[in-house]
């Protein structure tokens, strides 16, 4: 869990799936209970949203680590990440993200994640 917070490493398919839907899950569920609190307390729409931000923005840089690391398994720089931007272009980087095999064995980024690793070898 600690690796979420970075930007080093790498993410295959599965794990960035499973990883960027929990989060946009849990965002989910936190904005519609905020949501219902702030209604229940007689509070407006713009309240609302302005402490959504807080719920929001945390969620937003997670999943911008996730992507990250999902790129470096691609064999692709972070800065990447500023390209799902470009209309139309976000959606075919999204399906790459989400479909292309990473690269097999160790890259610049890390080792492979779909690789054992050493201390699990060294175990047999």
């Amino acid at each position: 869990m600690g690796d979420l917070f970075s930007l080093e490493g790498r993410y295959n398919r599965a794990k960035y799936f499973w990883s960027s839907l929990a989060v946009g899950v849990i965002e989910y569920i936190l904005s519609f209970i905020l949501g219902l609190a702030v209604g229940y307390a007689g509070g407006d729409q713009f309240t609302a949203g302005i402490l959504s931000l807080f719920i929001s923005v945390p969620a937003f840089l997670l999943i911008a680590f996730i992507t990250v690391k999902r790129l470096h398994d691609i064999g692709k720089s972070g800065w990447h990440y500023w390209l799902l931007l470009i209309p139309l272009y976000n959606i075919y980087l999204g399906l790459i993200l989400l479909f292309q095999k990473g690269e097999a064995g160790e890259n610049q980024y890390g080792p492979d994640p779909l690789m054992p690793t050493t201390s699990a070898q060294a175990s047999w």
